[in-house]
């Protein structure tokens, strides 16, 4: 059983300090104590409820972002996931895995996540709550139902052909979205965050711009940025959670 979601951006080591800088800021976290046995990691720490996001210093590729699934029982967390067609990876202590379509994902111990924190700016608000997951175009019909089975979540009816999202518990911290790439899209799996501000996307850019994002494209419904460590994520349109 999933007890909680943490969204897990990954950093290369040249741009660990810009990223140290810029994440706190734009989610009103602190930086956390490093990880006494994994010192590529550091949490972010809300100023009330249970930790979702975390910072990972990586050696190699691109800027980017997975999902950690928080469990009880890692062993048979595990051996689920690869009955269901996910290929085990590594166990550094915890397990790494991509799913059938090869998006990375990690499974890792709960402890007392319980309470979803507080939406970023009260008089402006707005919520690091979704994680879209990329998925290469054939690959999308197996990972939507991988992560239905998982979960144990049924799949919610699409409002677009290209999404599908889950009946998942609105206890959890993060919304899991799935989207099918192109056909012509050959960048692989890959994942972002998504930053839900209802009506105040133009304000919520213009802030992040302030702080060292760029804005990458515009639509009617969400606006893509590029962080300065390199990463790329949306601010979207999509109401605010109630906490």
């Amino acid at each position: 059983m999933i007890k909680w979601l943490n969204a897990v951006i990954d950093v290369p080591a040249a741009d660990f300090d810009e990223a140290k800088r810029f994440w706190p800021q734009i989610t009103k976290t602190t930086l956390g104590a490093i990880h006494p046995d994994h010192d590529e990691f550091i949490h972010l720490l809300p100023e009330s409820g249970s930790m979702h996001l975390e910072l990972q210093r990586i050696d190699s590729g691109p800027a980017r972002a997975h999902l950690d699934l928080l469990v009880d029982d890692i062993p048979a967390a595990t051996a689920r996931a690869v009955e269901l067609g996910a290929t085990l990876v590594s166990q550094p202590g915890h397990s790494v895995l991509t799913t059938p379509g090869g998006m990375l994902f990690c499974i890792v111990p709960s402890s007392d996540e319980a309470e979803r924190a507080p939406v970023i700016d009260a008089a402006l608000p707005h919520s690091v709550d979704q994680i879209c997951l990329d998925v290469p175009h054939e690959h999308f019909d197996a990972d939507v139902a991988f992560w239905s089975a998982i979960s144990g979540w049924d799949v919610n009816p699409p409002g677009r052909p290209e999404y599908r999202s889950f009946a998942q518990p609105s206890t959890l911290p993060l919304r899991l979205l799935v989207q099918q790439l192109g056909a012509d899209d050959d960048g692989g799996p890959r994942a972002h965050l998504d930053i839900s501000a209802g009506d105040h996307v133009a304000e919520v850019t213009h802030r992040h711009r302030s702080v060292g994002s760029d804005v990458i494209e515009e639509t009617t419904y969400w606006t893509v940025l590029k962080g300065p460590a390199g990463q790329t994520y949306c601010v979207t349109s999509r109401p605010v959670p109630a906490i």
